[in-house]
C-alpha cells in the first residue's frame, strides 16, 4: 500500500491532536501556512516521517546524545540562571537519545527554509550553512565562538531587569493575571484545582527550600502560545511569591514525536540540567494531576529570538555562534564526534534535500488549509 504524503502525515496528527479543539487547530495551521520555515517549526510528526523515510541521511555519521529534537533557527533565547541572564538552546521538549546528525540536519534545514525571512539570496543562506556547520564543528571540539554584539547586549539588557519586571506585562492592577482569549484564556477549573499539587512537587525537586507561603495561588490562566506545541496543556501561575508575586509556567510534557517513547518531565529536565552549561533557574519535573509538566519561574523576556530580530550584518557571525551552542549541547550531554569534509558536505546535501521535501509538503498542506479555512 503506499505511503501517504508527509502532508498527509502532519495533516492528520494535527486532526488527530486538535481535531476536537477548532480554534486551536486553525490558529496552528494558519501560523504554519505563513512560510516554509514556519511550517518547519510545526510539523514535528512530518520531520520525523521524512527521517524515517530517508536513513541513509543519517547513516555512517558518527556521534550519539542527548538531542534537542527540534533545533531551529528560532530554538534560542534568553532565559535567567541561578546567577543571572544567559542565552542558549531554550526548549528540549523532543528532546531524546539519538544521532547527532539529527538536530544538525535539523538546524541547518531551518536555515535554508527561512532565506525569505533573513532576506538573503540562495547562494547567501548556503553561505549561513555552511558557517553554520563550522560553528557546529567548534563547539563538538569544546571550542567557544564569540556571542555577537546584539546577543551580549541583549543579555545585558534583561539582566538588568528585575525579576518582577514580567509581572507589568501579565498583571492588571488588582492583582490578576491579564485574560486574552487567544493568548491567556480563563483555566478550567477542574485544571486550576490541581496546580497547588503540582507546585508543591515542584518545589520539593529544587536546590533551595521554597516556602509554602510562596506557593499560595492567587491567579491562574491557560498560556496559548507557539506552533508546534499547540494543544498541550499549559498554564501561567500568579503565586504569593517572596515579597513579589511570582510568575511560573506550567506545561504538558508529550515526549519526542520521533521516537514514540512514554513522556517524561524528569528526563526532560535531566537532560537541560547536564546538557546546558548554564541551565534555567528554578527548573523542575512535577505531575498535574496524571500529565507530566514542567515548571518554571519566568523572568522578563523569557522567550525564543525570532529570525526578524537578528541584524543583517550579524548574520554570519549569529548562526556560527548558534551552531557552537548546539555542537555544545552535544559535548556536554553524550558522545558527539568531528565529521570529515566529506561527511560534512554529505550532511549540507541532506539539508538541501530535506528543504526540498518540505517545500513541497508545505504547499501540499496549503492546498488543504485554503479548502477549509480560505485565505483568512
Amino acid at each position: 500500500m503506499a505511503r501517504p504524503s508527509l502532508a498527509r502525515v502532519q495533516l492528520d496528527a494535527d486532526l488527530a491532536r486538535l481535531g476536537s479543539k477548532p480554534a486551536l487547530l486553525e490558529r496552528k495551521w494558519m501560523r504554519m501556512a505563513r512560510s516554509p520555515f514556519a511550517f518547519l517549526r510545526g510539523a514535528s510528526p512530518l520531520w520525523a516521517e521524512a527521517m524515517s523515510r530517508h536513513p541513509v541521511l543519517l547513516r555512517g555519521l558518527p556521534g550519539r546524545a542527548s538531542l534537542v529534537g527540534d533545533v531551529h533557527l528560532e530554538n534560542v533565547g534568553v532565559f535567567r540562571w541561578a546567577r543571572g541572564v544567559t542565552f542558549h538552546v531554550n526548549d528540549f521538549d523532543e528532546t531524546f537519545e539519538g544521532p547527532c546528525a539529527f538536530d544538525v540536519l535539523r538546524l541547518l534545514t531551518s536555515t535554508l527554509l527561512a532565506r525569505d525571512e533573513l532576506h538573503v539570496s540562495g547562494v547567501k543562506v548556503l553561505g549561513l550553512a555552511h558557517a553554520m556547520m563550522d560553528g557546529y564543528e567548534v563547539g563538538v571540539r569544546g571550542g567557544a565562538v564569540r556571542a555577537p554584539a546584539f546577543v551580549q547586549q541583549l543579555v545585558s539588557q534583561v539582566n538588568a531587569l528585575p525579576p518582577e519586571a514580567v509581572l507589568k506585562k501579565k498583571v492588571d492592577d488588582v492583582g490578576k493575571l491579564m485574560r486574552n482569549p487567544e493568548k491567556t484564556p480563563t483555566a478550567p477549573a477542574e485544571v486550576v484545582k490541581r496546580v497547588p499539587a503540582a507546585l508543591a512537587m515542584w518545589s520539593a525537586t529544587l536546590p533551595a527550600k521554597v516556602d509554602a507561603a510562596a506557593l499560595e495561588v492567587l491567579d491562574v490562566t491557560r498560556r496559548i502560545a507557539g506552533t508546534g506545541s499547540l494543544g498541550v496543556e499549559r498554564l501561567l501561575v500568579l503565586t504569593r511569591g517572596d515579597g513579589a508575586p511570582w510568575l511560573l509556567e506550567v506545561k504538558e510534557v508529550r515526549g519526542a514525536a520521533s521516537v514514540g517513547a512514554p513522556a517524561s518531565a524528569q528526563r526532560l529536565v535531566d537532560v537541560m540540567r547536564r546538557a546546558l552549561p548554564k541551565p534555567p533557574a528554578c527548573f523542575g519535573a512535577s505531575l498535574l494531576g496524571k500529565l507530566p509538566v514542567v515548571v518554571t519561574r519566568l523572568g522578563a523576556k523569557e522567550d525564543k529570538l525570532g529570525v526578524d530580530e537578528i541584524p543583517p550584518e550579524a548574520l554570519e557571525p549569529y548562526v556560527r555562534y548558534l551552531g557552537s551552542l548546539v555542537g555544545e549541547v552535544h559535548r556536554r550531554g553524550g558522545a558527539p564526534s568531528t565529521w570529515s569534509s566529506a561527511q560534512q558536505a554529505r550532511v549540507l546535501d541532506g539539508a538541501q534535500q530535506l528543504a526540498g521535501l518540505h517545500e513541497t509538503a508545505f504547499l501540499q498542506f496549503c492546498d488543504v488549509v485554503f479548502d477549509r479555512f480560505g485565505d483568512a
